[in-house]
């Protein structure tokens, strides 16, 4: 029996505009799209078309102009920075496109490092820092540094680090943009991993190459969301 779904995360009519002199540019018009839990949902859509400002307000990363974000039931778009910053590092795991190791650090450092944040203690963190690196079968990689590493390492050590704090949700902006076909398939083969063991992750991306491993597509056009694909969306204006 599949376990029951729960919503780690929602926007709710929100949507973010910013100000220009005196225009007005909308990034994301008002959308509503929840984050569930064991589910892997893609958010697919080309360069400039809103999806990774919807991101960012999954991530608590910015505040929308209007509508409401929840967050594991809190109603974050109420919240002051502080208490944001709190969210983002107990409930989220980020991974980016441009993997932000820090260069001087292993990567058993790197892992440990939102655990240290936490204030968790240094014998502790390494321990699940460890572990961590074990499960995206980096083990063998604890005491390299990121430049000693291939980007799919790479990748799989920010997977990690992510990881690491055990956040109900993932979210990930363009994790597969700068890797080789080989580590794409082992990249989204991890998340996807992490999405049968009950997180919620959400990938942002736009390369459909990703679509076999999405249990949802979510597809973002001129700073709209839709469930329909791209080219039947634009075909339909």
């Amino acid at each position: 029996m599949l376990p029951t779904r729960k919503i780690i995360a929602k926007v709710i009519g929100a949507g973010k505009e910013y100000k220009a002199g005196d225009t007005t540019i909308t990034a994301l018009q008002a959308s509503t799209v929840d984050l569930l839990s064991g589910e892997l949902t893609l958010i697919i859509g080309p360069s400039g078309s809103g999806k990774t400002t919807l991101l960012s307000l999954l991530g608590c990363v910015i505040y929308p102009s209007f509508g409401e974000v929840w967050i594991d039931g809190i109603k974050v778009s109420d919240l002051n920075e502080k208490s944001l910053a709190q969210i983002r590092l107990k409930k989220i795991g980020f991974v980016f496109q441009k993997f932000n190791l820090i260069a001087p650090l292993t990567a058993l450092e790197n892992v440990m490092m939102p655990l240290i944040l936490q204030g968790i203690s240094e014998k502790e963190s390494k321990a699940k820092a460890t572990a961590a690196l074990e499960k995206v079968g980096m083990g063998d990689r604890l005491k390299n540094l990121s430049n000693d590493l291939s980007g799919g390492q790479q990748q799989r050590v920010a997977i990690a680090r992510a990881l690491v704090t055990d956040p109900e949700m993932m979210l990930c902006d363009e994790p597969t943009a700068s890797l080789d076909i080989k580590s794409v398939g082992i990249v989204m083969k991890e998340l996807k991993q992490l999405a049968e063991q009950g997180k919620a992750v959400a990938v942002v991306t736009h390369d459909t190459r990703l679509t076999p491993f999405a249990d949802r597509i979510v597809y973002v056009v001129d700073g709209a969301i839709s469930d329909k694909p791209i080219e039947e969306e634009l075909s339909q204006k």
